[in-house]
């Protein structure tokens, strides 16, 4: 494996949180949720487009720079949701804010110290291979490893599910 051929995606979550203390109020928290692929062709093959189109889903190389889904068949669902598509798209090099970034962001308008982020990790061999690993260990290994690209105040709120 190479740095390069890791895929971040990434979805956003909503989430109650913990009442803040002294509060006694719960909060709503966006909370990021990382799936870590070991390349762009696993990722496509993983997650539909309709994520995408729906704002639901986004894609960074990496370093945290973002990617972008180019659709040779763009996905559908009807209004009645009985014809469905998932879409066909690989992912390019785009434009925009880099992983890191939108992350911060989101920290910043969830100040609370209960905002965390999520980081999926299947739990046995054959769950690895559908993100592109070959097994698990390898695969915890990648994601330690990519992980670095973000600063330690970041990493602090790493949960792994």
């Amino acid at each position: 494996m190479t740095n390069a051929s890791v895929t971040f995606g990434l979805e956003i979550g909503y989430y109650d949180s913990l009442a803040e203390a002294g509060t006694g109020k719960e909060v709503v928290l966006a909370t990021p949720q990382l799936e870590v692929f070991f390349s762009a062709s696993n990722a496509t093959a993983k997650k539909e487009g309709i994520n995408i189109v729906e704002r639901d889903l986004r894609f960074f190389a990496y370093d945290g720079s973002p990617l972008k889904a180019c659709f040779s068949k763009e996905p559908y669902v009807d209004t009645e949701r009985k014809k469905y598509s998932p879409g066909v798209y690989s992912l390019q090099q785009g434009l925009g804010e880099k992983l890191q970034d939108v992350i911060a962001k989101l920290i910043a308008q969830n100040p609370s110290p209960h905002t965390r982020i999520v980081v999926r990790v299947p739990a046995t061999d054959v769950s690895a291979q559908e993100y592109g690993w070959p097994d698990i260990k390898t695969m915890k290994g990648g994601i330690e490893h990519a992980l670095k690209i973000f600063p330690s105040d970041m990493r602090k709120r790493i949960v792994f599910e």
